[in-house]
């Protein structure tokens, strides 16, 4: 931990954003290419062996990628914590495209000492109370969805769709009686699921991933299903055509106009913007 500010932005450093946030300093102790796809970095910091917010599920940080002076960041997913060793393993989904995370990556080697802010932590399965659970989630979200099973609510069961070609990854997600993995091709969104799945029953949603698809996922499950708001738990992490710094852009300027009107971090509705 360290006394520097955690944002140099007013909205970001604000009471409201950074409610239980710090600012570290993590060393850079492995860099492991899983797949062709994917690179796991395991940071170590000695605050992760006392803060009991590292250990829930989906817990997510902000990394400083950017150099001296640069302000540019990009938020990531805990995938895995070691409260007995001090260290987080974040995985990062190598895109096929030049962008400042895949140059940031390009660069960084083991020893290297990395800036992050957090734990923040994220939405989890929405209480089921004995029903089935309908879970969504592309490459983007596979650490999420990783942690969430190794820690599942009690009783859960259903079925999780996870859009990605990386067979590596798939196959490493945690095995649960009750629950069925279902693996089917990046990139086409998860319509033909959602066809196929009665939700007149009752159910509880968790998805994640690329905006688009998870506006129809909550469209579906709220406005065609009827579901309550708090059985629908659904985040867009990124969009197909727009770099992350757009829409981290859109973000805080809706973050500012919110606390402009004495609203909070809470009542912001991020797949109501328009992105």
């Amino acid at each position: 931990m360290t006394d520097r500010p955690l944002h140099r932005n007013a909205a970001l450093a604000s009471d409201d954003h950074n409610s239980g946030l710090q600012l570290h300093a993590g060393t850079v102790t492995a860099i492991e290419e899983v797949s062709e796809h994917l690179c796991r970095i395991t940071l170590t910091a000695p605050q992760v062996a006392v803060d009991p917010t590292w250990s829930v599920p989906n817990v997510a940080v902000r990394l400083q990628i950017g150099g001296d002076g640069d302000p540019l960041n990009r938020v990531y997913t805990i995938r895995s914590c070691s409260v007995e060793d001090a260290t987080v393993d974040i995985d990062v989904v190598r895109h096929g495209h030049a962008s400042p995370m895949m140059r940031w990556l390009g660069a960084l080697e083991t020893g290297h000492t990395v800036d992050f802010v957090g734990p923040r932590p994220n939405f989890v399965i929405p209480s089921a109370q004995g029903r089935p659970a309908a879970l969504f989630a592309d490459d983007s979200a596979l650490p999420a969805l990783y942690a969430i099973l190794q820690q599942p609510p009690t009783g859960l069961h259903g079925v999780a769709w996870v859009a990605t070609d990386d067979h590596v990854a798939f196959a490493d997600l945690p095995d649960l009686p009750g629950l069925q993995l279902r693996r089917i091709a990046a990139g086409h969104g998860f319509s033909a699921a959602l066809a196929g799945l009665d939700a007149a029953d009752g159910m509880v949603v968790w998805a994640a991933g690329e905006r688009d698809d998870m506006r129809e996922i909550r469209r579906h499950f709220r406005t065609a299903c009827g579901l309550p708001k708090d059985d629908v738990a659904v985040f867009g992490y990124w969009k197909r055509g727009t770099s992350t710094t757009a829409i981290d852009e859109v973000r805080l300027r809706a973050y500012r106009k919110l606390l402009a009107e004495g609203g909070s971090l809470s009542d912001m509705d991020d797949l109501a913007l328009e992105i």
